[in-house]
């Protein structure tokens, strides 16, 4: 039995039968008809751990996150009447997946009101503006999902099923997002038409949660760690609930290190005890004593409090991307929790960001640049983040430093850094020793555009190509998302976005330049 099966405590043939069932689904060897008759002649039913089981597996046997991602509701559809739904033990207040249901049945009664407010035949904007102050808030459930719960689920070896959610996740998100700016234009015939996918993808989530992802981690977690997850929820916020009480350790004090102890994995021996031993109870270095830093002599209370009043966020990982830190200062751009501590970097990102985060990381690693910039725009907040490469004094790479700032204040119409940004988009800072960028800039005429242009430089140029490829391909649909795009466009190409598309690069610019030509015709 393997490590994964034993943790589960599931029937490996069982799995293995439903996985090939699953791999021919997929491939085309079976119809969905096909597939649902013999799953449900060879079994009775399937557990929810059962099923993430199997879609771990699926990665093992290499089956891509985007294929998994497009095809987990045909796949759930599959096991209709099959999958196993238990009733949810009566959990004590305070614990982490009671708050989430808690937080599931407001929203249930608030897709119920939305259904009522769209049966209405007036529209009264006032309406929609308090539902979607309370849609907004359900992004606090997610971050919560991201920083707390997935983190412990990665830890025991399941990482299929926390990203191929978190994609889900973004989805309700950026619809959400969609239909607040389609309210605040009052284009309300778009938005109206809108409400009923808002709808599909809230109610398709909270499935997905019930079914599969709260009973898999009551069956993967101990008390324990939903007590060391219950930490640091607070600084997340909840949505649309009251703050739970109950359930913290006994003082957060005492289990605050070992959860960090326990970031690192499973202790094991007598000295990994003893160590942790040793924090818990303050032996060893104290926030007293003066430590010789670069430059002066502090206290350790002293660095937690400059790093606490610093007017950024710093997150700092390891040279094997691990998480090591992160700044808990007031006034944060994105959530963070101690959850992310030794977590995988790649893990700490949407799904489809990995290709970007893993080539920055690469390219700090390497040296081929000193740091990567870009800027983007986040409640109406104009937001600058850099990735900085962290070598020793020998050259040696160490790790990647991330910094996050909030300098709307500094840009003079909320437009100027974002727009001075883009100017720079195909120029990142690089090492003086590193070979010169290739070209990216948008050229002066359409003839000269080459598969190198980075789509940050070719929507400078060309607004209004953002749209004509959103309409080519549901790949691009990404590009509408502006966190994504931040981190995208500055650093893929053109050629970059063609394969990932489908298509030939020479083939998809010379679709670009049809478009560019048939808009200035008009």
């Amino acid at each position: 039995m393997t490590d994964k099966a034993r943790v589960f405590d599931v029937d490996v043939k069982k799995c293995e039968e439903i996985v090939r069932i699953k791999m021919d689904y997929v491939a085309g060897h079976l119809s969905f008809d096909e597939a649902r008759r013999e799953l449900k002649s060879k079994f009775d039913y399937v557990t929810p751990e059962e099923f993430a089981y199997g879609e771990q597996k699926l990665k093992e046997e290499g089956m891509a996150d985007e294929e998994m991602h497009d095809r987990m509701n045909d796949i759930i559809r599959l096991f209709d009447g099959i999958l196993r739904q238990p009733a949810l033990e009566a959990l004590p207040e305070g614990h982490p997946v009671r708050t989430f249901m808690a937080e599931n049945a407001v929203m249930e009664k608030i897709v119920g009101h939305m259904k009522a407010l769209l049966a209405k035949d007036k529209f009264i904007k006032n309406e929609w503006l308090e539902v979607y102050d309370k849609l907004l808030l359900y992004q606090r459930h997610f971050a919560r999902k991201h920083n707390q719960l997935f983190p412990f689920l990665e830890r025991k070896g399941f990482d299929r099923p926390t990203a191929i959610m978190w994609s889900f996740d973004d989805a309700v998100r950026n619809v959400i997002g969609k239909g607040k700016k389609l309210l605040d234009k009052d284009d309300e015939k778009a938005f109206r038409e809108l409400q009923p996918e808002v709808i599909e993808k809230i109610e398709d989530i909270m499935l997905k949660e019930r079914t599969i992802l709260y009973p898999t981690s009551l069956k993967l977690l101990t008390e324990q760690e939903f007590r060391q997850m219950r930490i640091g929820e607070e600084e997340i916020g909840f949505a649309n609930i009251d703050e739970p009480q109950g359930f913290l350790p006994e003082t957060k004090r005492d289990e605050a290190v070992p959860a960090k102890v326990m970031a690192e994995g499973p202790t094991e021996g007598f000295a990994d005890e003893f160590n942790a031993l040793l924090q818990k109870y303050k032996i060893g270095k104290t926030a007293e004593e003066i430590l010789d830093v670069a430059n002066g002599r502090l206290t350790l209370e002293q660095i937690n409090l400059i790093y606490r009043h610093l007017p950024m966020d710093l997150t700092f990982t390891d040279e094997n991307d691990i998480v090591k830190f992160y700044t808990d200062t007031k006034e944060r751009v994105f959530d963070r929790s101690a959850g992310i501590i030794g977590r995988l970097l790649q893990n700490c990102h949407p799904r489809e960001v990995w290709p970007i985060v893993n080539r920055v990381v690469s390219s700090l690693r390497s040296g081929e640049k000193d740091k990567v910039q870009f800027t983007l725009k986040k409640k109406g907040r104009i937001v600058h983040i850099e990735y900085i490469g962290v070598h020793d004094e020998a050259g040696n790479f160490r790790g990647v430093l991330e910094t996050m700032q909030d300098v709307t204040p500094f840009a003079k119409d909320g437009e100027s850094i974002a727009a001075e940004q883009r100017k720079e988009a195909a120029s990142p800072v690089t090492t003086p020793t590193a070979a010169a960028p290739a070209e990216t800039k948008p050229s002066a005429g359409v003839d000269d555009l080459t598969t190198s242009i980075t789509m940050a430089g070719l929507f400078d140029k060309y607004p209004y190509l953002k749209d004509f490829f959103v309409e080519l391909s549901p790949v691009y649909q990404k590009l509408k998302n502006p966190v994504i795009f931040a981190a995208m466009g500055r650093l893929a190409d053109l050629g970059m976005a063609a394969r990932r598309g489908g298509f030939e690069p020479d083939e998809l610019l010379e679709k670009v330049k049809a478009e560019i030509r048939k808009h200035e015709k008009k």
